[in-house]
């Protein structure tokens, strides 16, 4: 009979106490994850005897609800539910296991705010690429309806970028998602974008730190520059927003809290982002053009290098705003700019050349292409969005070669006296033709911005990729390979290992020399000569990993060890990768990427979960090398889990393989062979008779 989800989802929300108590939920393959605001008020026997359910466990924190193969249907109904008094609830995002480097956690939660937004960033980006192409040929011009159109469809993201990554942050931090877009929106309304750009006229102007501004009520300043593409100011309002929201649930009375609620947000939001934080880009970019502009007059070859290093920052800040009137001060009298286009040129084309280092470094064929696409974006268009927060702040490493590179690229470029003549869009390779001009040799600049240009990329290309691997995680330790990884000792916990290997130890024959490894017979059989001529041939699960054998009932998670998931065994593992047992299907895979769900040719639903809980880690120790849906052989490599840094986050590596589908077969029984390894029997499942 199939489950009725709607009645499972309010069965367990009832159960944990209500949607009151449910302050966070997500969900992992085969459980649902509740972070409750009172763990006393859920009763565990009305939600283990809720439809679907088959069983409880409270850990790390958490509520976990034991579900099985479709737990995704039962949080998709739940997550329609009204779980906070009469206001639709956020599902949060489980808790990520917190990186103690603040650096680090600050650039991880703004990599994982723009990193699922990579796709739009790169497919625009690469129009942007073909529309630059096509113009410096001469087959498009720039005021014509199709490049107009074109240019429209490529450009709307960076310009609402604003928008979408209000949108990222609500998701990430379990907020508000509409209302964080307002506060984007509003950024880069055209009413409010003309009135800070100074194209209303009879509006009253002053100054604020050197920096245009009109004023509100008459007496508030409010700096005139454009959010447009920013990032900024949204990433500094994330705190105070989730403030800021909060602060309204808890004052406004249920009655109101429908329009209450929202009303309080933006009226209180709105005059931070436009007067306190919007700003800070524009008054800091205002302080570096006249610092910029002073240090040029002293050390101009010295400024050029510090300013292309610095490039990226500036931007990512929107500083570099404030540096446009200083490059058509320079343009109109003296003739020439080096403060923005050459240094954002060494800049620009060194960003594609990490990017380009990562995809030639990486295992990942979806890195490896979106690092192609986004150093090709950046190399020929000049929009290095996609290689700076795709790739490059990404992975952190990528971006210290991208620096070095225009660090030395501008000091060539200060040295040699590559200097701009014209503005042309944003800095890339074609904006070597601007550098034509200047007194004695106009080709001066083309000559020697072309070598800038090719050791900027070459160093940051041979840096990123030095420094670059898979999955690093800025410890000293490497992602695991078939190679490499089992020739290591296993990490600071061996100890443990050795303990848990000791209580596996199995003294009965039976286990080890009185069955056949190659075919485990099935659980219960008293005889394996018998049981093959009254049962149908057992199928066998080869063993996904090499390791050490863990009976189920050793799994340090009860929802594990007492079957509730279903039968099976697990491994200890030597290293962290996971092989096909089996010719099949790749069903499942997880966000987090620390599970894999596969079904058999025979119809065998099975999951290897690789670790303890790991479901809470932030992204980055693991990679699958399939998709779902593909068909693999068994052998074939389906994911790597970076072992050490598990481990090094508290995390237990002990691996159950379990069948989820237990229940439809006869029986399944662990060959129980130590050690274990892959490609042998790990598993036997006993068909029914008759199929």
């Amino acid at each position: 009979m199939a489950l009725d989800y709607e009645k499972t989802a309010k069965a367990i929300v009832a159960g944990v106490g209500g949607g009151d108590n449910v302050a966070g939920l997500t969900h992992c393959m085969t459980r649902l994850r509740f972070v409750l605001k009172d763990m006393n008020l859920a009763d565990d026997d009305a939600v283990g005897t809720a439809p679907g359910v088959k069983s409880v466990a409270r850990q790390s924190g958490e509520y976990q609800v034991i579900i099985g193969n479709e737990v995704s249907h039962v949080f998709e109904a739940i997550s329609t539910m009204e779980l906070a008094g009469h206001h639709h609830a956020t599902v949060r995002e489980a808790p990520e296991q917190k990186e103690p480097n603040p650096i680090k956690r600050v650039f991880g939660f703004i990599s994982g705010c723009i990193t699922p937004l990579l796709p739009a960033m790169l497919g625009t980006g690469m129009v942007k690429v073909l529309l630059t192409l096509l113009t410096t040929l001469g087959v498009l011009a720039t005021d014509s309806p199709a490049y107009i159109l074109l240019y429209g469809m490529a450009d709307s993201f960076f310009y609402f970028m604003p928008v979408f990554l209000g949108y990222m942050i609500a998701k990430k931090t379990g907020h508000s998602v509409p209302l964080y877009m307002v506060i984007g929106a509003m950024l880069v309304y055209p009413t409010v974008t003309g009135l800070l750009g100074g194209e209303m006229e009879g509006v009253a102007t002053g100054s604020f730190f050197g920096v245009n501004c009109v004023y509100v009520f008459g007496v508030v300043p409010v700096v005139m520059t454009s959010y447009a593409s920013s990032l900024l100011p949204m990433l500094l309002m994330t705190p105070i927003m989730g403030w800021v929201e909060d602060f309204a649930e808890r004052v406004s009375p249920d009655v109101l809290k429908a329009f209450l609620k929202p009303m309080i947000f933006l009226l209180i939001c709105a005059p931070i982002a436009f007067i306190v934080i919007g700003p800070i880009g524009s008054v800091c970019g205002s302080l570096l053009a006249a610092a910029m502009a002073w240090l040029y007059k002293v050390v101009p070859w010295l400024t050029v290098g510090l300013l292309s290093a610095l490039m990226p920052f500036i931007v990512m800040t929107g500083m570099h705003y404030a540096l446009i009137p200083l490059m058509t001060l320079n343009l109109s009298t003296v003739g020439y700019d080096v403060i923005v286009i050459v240094t954002m040129f060494c800049s620009n084309l060194c960003q594609g050349g990490a990017a380009f280092g990562v995809a030639a470094k990486t295992k990942d064929t979806e890195l490896r292409s979106e690092g192609f696409a986004s150093g090709i974006s950046a190399i020929i268009a000049g929009v290095t969005e996609p290689a700076m927060y795709g790739i490059n702040l990404r992975f952190l490493k990528p971006m210290i070669a991208a620096v070095a590179g225009a660090a030395v690229s501008g000091l060539l470029a200060g040295i040699t006296g590559v200097r701009a003549y014209t503005a042309g869009g944003s800095p890339s390779l074609l904006s070597l033709i601007t550098f034509v001009g200047g007194q004695g040799n106009p080709f001066h600049g083309v000559i020697w911005g072309a070598v800038c240009a090719a050791v900027g990329i070459a160093i940051s290309f041979a840096l990123a990729f030095f420094l670059y691997r898979d999955e690093d995680d800025d410890a000293g330790s490497e992602l695991l390979s078939p190679d490499a990884v089992r020739d290591k000792a296993l990490l600071a916990d061996d100890e443990h290992a050795r303990g848990l290997h000791a209580d596996h130890v199995h003294a009965d024959d039976t286990r080890h020399g009185a069955k056949d490894a190659r075919q485990p017979t099935p659980e219960g059989s008293s005889d394996a000569g018998e049981a093959s001529q009254t049962a149908p041939e057992a199928l066998t699960v080869a063993a996904p990993m090499a390791g050490r054998y863990v009976p189920l009932s050793k799994v340090p998670d009860e929802a594990f060890a007492c079957g509730a998931l279903g039968d099976g065994a697990a491994v200890y593992p030597e290293d962290g990768c996971v092989y096909a047992p089996f010719d099949g299907e790749v069903s499942a895979l997880m966000d987090t990427g620390h599970a894999i769900g596969l079904t058999s040719a025979d119809g065998i639903s099975l999951l290897i979960h690789v670790g303890m809980n790991t479901v809470t880690m932030a992204p980055g120790a693991f990679v699958y090398h399939v998709a779902k849906g593909d068909l693999v052989k068994q052998g074939d490599l389906l994911m790597t889990a970076n072992l050490v840094s598990i481990a090094k986050h508290g995390f237990d590596i002990t691996t159950p393989v379990v069948v989820l589908n237990a229940d439809e077969f006869d029986g399944v029984r662990a060959a129980g062979a130590d050690p274990v390894c892959v490609g042998e029997a790990f598993l036997g499942v006993q068909p029914r008779d008759g199929e």
